[in-house]
């Protein structure tokens, strides 16, 4: 509760984005040694500006392509339950990819594919055009809609995305992905649900549990420190005729670190 309260004190005033100029500081420092470690073991591995996996994960190399390899191969594992993954010629988008953690490894996973990838931040999609093969990068705006053309993807993932959106835009851009995606098409995602409510303040939790969205802003839309929390009961109201929830795993929480719930839906023909 501390920590909730010095955050919403720091956010409240403005303060909240020069702290984390500092938290960077920090963080390149704590992970200079196994960072550097890692760039000697794998020199052959890109790795973004220290930076980019800041703001988007976490600052440490082994991390960054380690788990985003476990994370990409956990994603296929689910999704092939719903969906024939390797299907040839088959169109899968990562919306919101950032210095692409997950999407860098769909080549291998999804050699049948087309892969495309897309995020607001030109200097994510700068670094992944120049450095990531066998993908096709495009950037966005923070709201829509895209260029891809009605029923396009097969699949569409968007992990940990709609956290840091508007609500509009959390109407907005799920009316996209709908547009985007093939009738019997997939849609992936991750939001913050119960697993993130001790986070919460009282009034906070309240709206939370009358399954109300929390919205956390006061800094720009789509960054780390913009943040939403989704209760599953408006998840539901939002993908209402739209999507049907194929599958859905609450995140779990050990009070040190929580898991984002994880959402397979399908669109609905």
């Amino acid at each position: 509760m501390l920590k909730t309260y010095i955050s919403g004190f720091l956010r409240r005033f403005g303060l909240l984005a020069r702290m984390e100029k500092f938290r960077f500081i920090f963080n390149r420092m704590a992970f200079k040694e196994s960072n550097v470690k890692f760039s000697k073991k794998h020199p052959d591995i890109e790795i973004p500006p220290d930076f980019f996996l800041y703001e988007t994960y976490m600052l440490s190399y082994e991390f960054y392509y380690n788990d985003g390899l476990e994370t990409a191969r956990e994603i296929m594992n689910l999704l092939g339950k719903q969906y024939d993954i390797l299907q040839k010629g088959m169109r899968c988008l990562d919306w919101g990819c950032g210095p692409a953690r997950v999407t860098r490894h769909l080549p291998d996973l999804l050699p049948e594919a087309e892969l495309h990838a897309a995020d607001y931040n030109e200097q994510y999609i700068n670094w992944c055009k120049s450095k990531i093969k066998g993908i096709q990068f495009e950037q966005t705006n923070i709201s829509p809609p895209m260029l891809y053309p009605d029923a396009y993807f097969n699949i569409v993932m968007g992990l940990s995305v709609f956290t840091h959106l508007s609500e509009i835009n959390h109407y907005a851009w799920m009316d996209e992905l709908c547009r985007i995606i093939k009738p019997g098409g997939i849609l992936f995602i991750t939001t913050q649900g119960k697993s993130y409510e001790y986070k919460l303040s009282a009034d906070e939790r309240y709206k939370f549990n009358e399954a109300k969205l929390i919205i956390r802003d006061r800094v720009l839309e789509g960054n780390r420190l913009f943040s939403s929390f989704q209760p599953p009961g408006f998840i539901q109201s939002l993908i209402n005729n739209k999507f049907e929830v194929m599958q859905f795993i609450p995140g779990e929480n050990n009070y040190i670190s929580s898991e984002q719930d994880k959402w397979v839906l399908k669109k609905i023909v």
